[in-house]
């Protein structure tokens, strides 16, 4: 037995605390095994929230939204914080004072920026414009990849969810964070006449939405007649209102919405990333309505990372059957994962899971379902 990077104890089996059951398939890190998980969520969500709180408490971030009767009222998101003057919201951008709730994640935001030559490493590559041409010549500049073109990465560093297998944590710690307060019209004006796509990602857009919206209004006012898409990794949990306005410049641009679906069941999703899904939901089969009003390049893609143990065939099926529902031609990303910050005593996923879950996928209705990040596919097992 030893430690893990985070000082936390690591064994060759765990021992769920739950079920007192060992497992050595997976990892100890999230505290309870995924079946105690899904069916004996009230005896879990201690040991669950303990383990969320600490991987907060390491990077000094609020434990929990701050819920003051008398704060301020923050609705960017599904936690809906009320902070007190001494409070800062679950994704530490804002604090209670009048002028953090004006201007920051608004009209200016910790935000880091650089050109990505297409085609990039997008999770949504495969059937986007910038990788494929889809749209062309409407919204794209060739009828192939864009080589010769960039996309202007825009990278939050705020997140309002927790993930335990976060592949961007670094942006917590002040001494590794690379961002600075930029105001919007500083990223606008990076845009060039090589720039053919804006792709905001972090950490989350979610939390500094209306300044990412504002960035794409200015520059696509000043190049009314030229191909600039606007695209979006997110967690999908932002207010209504938001979201609406990110799906009518995505569907105006040519842009893709990329949803990360992280998990069906509200407890898995709650033990990986410290939150329910069901804003998540909600928001994507609000998008999906759109879907039907431009096939190409598509307008909403999904994503899942495939978690050992966590989220195997039986989630990545459910959650199939969701988008299937909606619409069976939107585009679906399995992605193989690695071991990675408070996740990092966990294996790869084994080939045996990825092909179980694409077949999955399949099954379940998706006509378009692809296997990402091959190079951390393990061996058979």
């Amino acid at each position: 037995m030893g430690l893990n990077n985070w000082g936390r104890k690591r064994a060759n089996r765990f021992v769920c605390p739950v079920c007192n059951e060992q497992h050595g398939e997976i990892g100890s890190t999230v505290g309870v095994c995924p079946r105690c998980v899904r069916e004996r969520w009230k005896e879990s969500r201690r040991v669950v929230e303990a383990v969320h709180m600490e991987s907060r408490r390491i990077f000094r971030l609020p434990p929990f939204p701050p819920a003051a009767p008398d704060g301020v009222f923050c609705n960017l998101c599904m936690h809906q914080c009320r902070m007190g003057e001494s409070d800062r919201g679950y994704c530490n951008v804002r604090n209670g004072s009048a002028e953090s709730m004006r201007e920051d994640g608004r009209t200016r935001a910790r935000v880091s920026y650089y050109y990505d030559p297409l085609p990039t490493n997008c999770v949504a590559d495969w059937v986007c414009a910038g990788g494929t041409g889809a749209g062309y010549p409407t919204y794209a500049h060739l009828k192939g990849t864009e080589v010769g073109y960039y996309n202007l990465a825009v990278f939050f560093e705020a997140c309002n969810f927790n993930c335990l297998y976060c592949q961007n944590w670094s942006f917590k710690e002040p001494k590794q964070a690379v961002s600075r307060w930029m105001s919007f019209e500083e990223i606008a004006h990076a845009v060039n006449r090589k720039t053919s796509c804006i792709c905001y990602f972090g950490g989350d857009p979610t939390p500094q939405l209306p300044y990412a919206l504002r960035v794409s209004e200015k520059a696509r006012r000043e190049r009314p007649n030229e191909i600039l898409r606007i695209c979006w990794e997110t967690n999908g949990s932002m207010n209504h209102e938001q979201l609406k306005r990110m799906a009518e410049i995505s569907m105006e641009s040519g842009g893709t919405i990329k949803v990360d679906l992280k998990a069906w069941n509200p407890h898995i999703h709650s033990a990986l990333c410290g939150c329910d899904n069901q804003r998540v939901l909600e928001n994507f089969a609000l998008l999906a309505k759109w879907v039907p009003q431009r096939p190409e390049p598509p307008f909403l893609v999904a994503s899942t990372l495939l978690v050992p143990g966590y989220v195997e065939a039986d989630e990545v099926g459910n959650l199939a059957a969701f988008i299937a529902g909606l619409n069976p031609e939107i585009p679906y990303a399995l992605l193989g994962f690695a071991p990675q910050f408070y996740l990092d005593d966990f294996p790869t996923t084994s080939r045996a899971q990825a092909e179980s879950c694409v077949e999955a996928a399949k099954r379940a209705g998706l006509r378009r379902v692809r296997l990402g990040n091959h190079h951390l596919i393990g061996a058979r097992s």
